[in-house]
């Protein structure tokens, strides 16, 4: 099969690329191997979230800062007004799908996390952070965090507990509460097997939806917030939370849970649907084993599934992410990229892969490990040569770190979103 572009790597930063290259008309194909990220992530877009240790309140600021100092970052790559760029391209795609994200203009907002920690961020989802959470935020005086009873992926009084320990919540209540599914006794299922997609679900049905509302609002008890785990519906979440906030008068606040993240997925069924809505083909469940490369030009990509019938395309975008999707693969002595077998950026000596702790304040070095590129996101082949059709995004870049930078959704749509511009303006001189 012949494309204009085909894509490795169906997460956030695969979908990004894919969405731009498909809206510009040409034709384009996602190869995917699985789950992404998304489904193990916040659901919030992170910029730039620390710098230096220090939590960034000014994103875009500290962006000079950064790209100033690191020549080789991702960021630096890109560039100040592509990046800004690429986050509104974000999200008015994902608006699309009805997936609208809010910010705080030009700040980092703060999204409370299942521990109930604080995390700088700068995209959220409606039911996350918006302008009533903004402007109530200031004047709380109780917050109620409530979980449904037989759910075991989320502790309230662990979320409390750690949340009464910040300087912002000095002089708030804060009561943690469990509250029955109304339904929960016609299931065949034991509740303590369910998980927050088996909840979201039923959230959706909306024989239950006005019941689980009264059931939070007299749990929530003259609360200015009330906290509950991300449930509110996969894809009518819009619909629910007004429900819920409606018919409780309440401010509603969603956290992420744990794996499968339900914010993550609505945002990876919002880019997919865009996707294939722009005409992009997606191959699931199969995965790209080997390139055939020619005077450094891919020639074709094989698959696992078809070993024997080469996918051709004019360009080619190299989305497959870090070692915890398989986009690098580390041996004992040695790290390499499976598919092109790239040049990459990492310490021989194993010993000097990893920090002696584990939450050691710098972080561990292998997370900025990751593939050579030049200024273009262009990779070296083995023997330093630029593919000349190859171009890279998302977390198999070296020269950052995605945890104590905060950094890694922005990355992954900016570096996907310049690699397609490269793409788009290649694609249109050649026509």
């Amino acid at each position: 099969m012949k494309f204009d572009c085909i894509i490795i790597g169906g997460g956030i930063s695969g979908l990004t690329a894919g969405i731009r290259c498909a809206k510009e008309g040409l034709h384009t194909a996602i190869i995917s191997s699985g789950m992404s990220a998304l489904h193990f992530s916040s659901g919030s877009i992170d910029v730039l979230g620390y710098l230096d240790n220090t939590v960034v309140y000014k994103p875009f600021e500290a962006l000079d800062t950064l790209t100033g100092t690191i020549a080789q970052h991702p960021y630096t790559k890109c560039g100040k007004p592509l990046i800004i760029e690429a986050l509104q391209f974000f999200k008015q795609e994902c608006e699309t799908q009805n997936v609208y994200l809010f910010d705080n203009e030009n700040l980092n907002h703060f999204h409370v996390t299942a521990l109930g920690t604080l995390k700088p961020t700068y995209f959220s989802q409606r039911s996350v952070f918006n302008e009533d959470v903004y402007n109530r935020f200031k004047r709380m005086k109780k917050i109620v965090i409530i979980n449904f009873e037989g759910y075991r992926d989320f502790h309230p009084q662990l979320a409390a507990a750690q949340l009464s320990k910040h300087a912002l919540f000095a002089n708030c209540e804060i009561v943690a509460k469990s509250i029955e599914m109304p339904q929960i006794q016609n299931l065949s299922r034991h509740p303590h097997e369910f998980r927050s997609i088996d909840i979201a679900r039923i959230f959706e049905d909306e024989e239950y939806v006005y019941k689980i509302a009264d059931a939070i609002r007299l749990a929530a008890d003259g609360a200015d917030f009330v906290v509950i785990p991300a449930f509110m519906g996969i894809h009518n979440f819009n619909q629910i939370h007004n429900i819920i906030q409606s018919r409780t008068r309440l401010l509603v606040y969603e956290v992420p849970t744990l794996p499968p993240s339900i914010l993550g997925l609505r945002i990876d069924n919002a880019l997919k649907s865009r996707f294939a809505q722009l005409g992009g083909v997606f191959v699931a469940g199969d995965k790209v084993v080997r390139a055939e490369i020619k005077d450094d030009v891919v020639q074709a990509v094989y698959t696992a599934n078809h070993p024997e019938n080469p996918l051709e395309a004019k360009f080619y975008i190299l989305s497959t992410g870090s070692f915890f999707s398989g986009g690098m693969v580390s041996e004992f002595d040695n790290m390499y990229e499976p598919v092109f077998k790239l040049k990459l950026h990492f310490e021989p000596q194993r010993n000097k892969w990893y920090s002696p702790q584990f939450f050691y304040s710098h972080s561990h070095p292998f997370l900025e490990y990751g593939v050579v590129t030049d200024e273009n996101l262009r990779p070296y082949d083995s023997k330093n040569n630029i593919i000349q059709n190859l171009y890279c995004s998302g977390a198999i870049l070296a020269h950052y770190n995605p945890i104590r930078e905060g950094c890694g959704s922005g990355v992954a749509i900016s570096t996907a979103y310049k690699a397609a511009n490269q793409i788009v303006s290649l694609y249109k001189l050649m026509r």
